[in-house]
């Protein structure tokens, strides 16, 4: 038996060993994509994190004295400690953070690890946790934003909650609105960018994450500003409007997400300077 053959049999039982270890996991991802509570889009960061680390020879290697190897066996031992304590999703992201160290280290794909990990617990069915969790103080949050926003510009809005009143006019910032399924996004995209990259540190990927978040309520404040000022003016607006103007407060998000990467990108290629 070629030294070759042996080695890919090792991977296969590793991920083989990883796979029942964590089998409650896969079913309750399962459930959750599946029953309608969640949105099956995860799968996209999972599938656009193997394709960027799928090694290039397209072989698979285990080298058990990688410490990433022992990185993903002291998040096994964390799951199986949460197994007790933890929800389900907290459970399922040490186990998934433990898959992505074992991929990134058979993958020879550490360059990359601090994106592919990342992109691997996005995979994640998160977001209609988030929407529980964080969908009201988003919401409230992106109200606020745009009750001031609008009131610079000479309109007299009061906030109360999540709701904005204008001359006789309620507009609620409703759970679609929230800007979670926008967050999710914006970091799928930097993650994505970050991916494509030959190598990107734990810095170079929080340099991209850090500004996610203000961002993303930024945009989302303009969405509903600019949504409040069409539906206080007419009683109904068209779906597709609706849809214009959220597609356009994304780009506007997604144009800083790449401007950043790109900055990144200079920032680490570029030479040293010569001290003097």
């Amino acid at each position: 038996m070629s030294e070759a053959i042996h080695g890919q049999r090792r991977v296969a039982a590793a991920l083989l060993a990883y796979a029942i270890c964590f089998w409650p996991v896969w079913r309750w991802f399962t459930a959750r994509v599946t029953d309608g509570s969640d949105e099956p889009w995860g799968l996209a960061a999972l599938l656009v994190a193997i394709a960027c680390s799928w090694p290039r020879d397209r072989k698979l290697r285990l080298d058990a004295k990688d410490p990433l190897i022992g990185v993903a066996a002291l998040l096994t031992a964390t799951y199986v400690g949460l197994c007790f304590v933890a929800s389900p999703i907290v459970r399922a992201v040490a186990a998934l953070a433990a898959v992505a160290c074992l991929w990134v280290s058979v993958a020879g794909a550490r360059d990359r690890a601090a994106a592919v990990i990342a992109l691997f617990v996005l995979s994640l069915p998160l977001i209609a946790s988030l929407q529980f969790y964080a969908g009201y103080p988003l919401r409230a949050m992106t109200a606020e934003g745009a009750t001031q926003l609008l009131n610079l510009f000479g309109f007299d809005v009061v906030r109360s909650g999540v709701a904005m009143s204008w001359e006789g006019r309620t507009i609620l910032v409703d759970a679609p609105c929230s800007g979670v399924r926008m967050l999710w996004t914006a970091s799928f995209l930097a993650c994505a960018l970050a991916v494509q990259r030959a190598r990107v540190s734990i810095r170079d990927l929080l340099i991209v994450l850090t500004p996610v978040v203000p961002v993303v309520l930024c945009a989302n404040t303009l969405r509903a500003a600019a949504l409040f000022v069409v539906e206080a003016r007419y009683v109904t607006i068209p779906g597709s409007l609706h849809a214009t103007i959220g597609v356009a407060a994304f780009v506007l998000l997604a144009a800083f997400l790449v401007g950043m990467d790109s900055l990144v990108r200079r920032l680490s290629t570029a030479p040293h300077a010569v001290p003097r």
